[in-house]
């Protein structure tokens, strides 16, 4: 009962909101009504905040995470994107950011992406924002908890990004 409180509380408490569908392997399709991702079929999908996020976590007590953002349609340049992230992410924890990258994934979105040390050097923190052909974006992110599982937790991540879909609301 406990435990189950402190989920709700920290918006962890199992989503409601999307469809979670199963793949072949280790992953699930998470659809909601603005995204998709992939993510491990053994993680915890949240529920999302009045402000758009949600936490996909292996259990509660660890520092790991993957995160998604909504951000909706958005006129905003890449490094005005980059630095109300940022505004954000250090409102969390300090730390220190690489320069952004811009690309585009394989499914054809432009993207931000751009990596936070801790205070020790270690990159906990890595962010790719998309967008589409029409402005909407979405913000993924990654906390590594542990840097033994760095390798591991990477490649879920990118994993996610790769997936990512942002649903057209039209």
């Amino acid at each position: 009962m406990l435990a189950s409180l402190v989920a709700i509380i920290l918006g962890q408490n199992p989503a409601k909101d999307v469809k979670i569908s199963p793949l072949p392997g280790d992953f699930v399709q998470v659809t909601s009504k603005d995204y998709s991702i992939q993510v491990p079929k053994s993680w915890t999908v949240g529920g999302q905040t009045p402000w758009g996020a949600r936490s996909i976590t292996p259990s509660l007590g660890k520092e790991t995470e993957l995160g998604v953002m909504t951000a909706g349609v958005t006129k905003q340049s890449w490094d005005q994107l980059y630095k109300t992230s940022l505004f954000f992410i250090y409102q969390q924890e300090p730390g220190k950011a690489t320069p952004y990258r811009l690309g585009k994934t394989k499914t054809g979105y432009e993207s931000c992406s751009f990596e936070v040390a801790n205070n020790v050097g270690f990159v906990k923190r890595k962010f790719v924002l998309l967008k589409d052909q029409k402005g909407a974006a979405i913000a993924l992110s990654v906390i590594i908890g542990d840097p033994k599982e760095e390798k591991q937790i990477s490649a879920y991540f990118a994993k996610m990004v790769e997936t990512a879909h942002i649903i057209d609301p039209s």
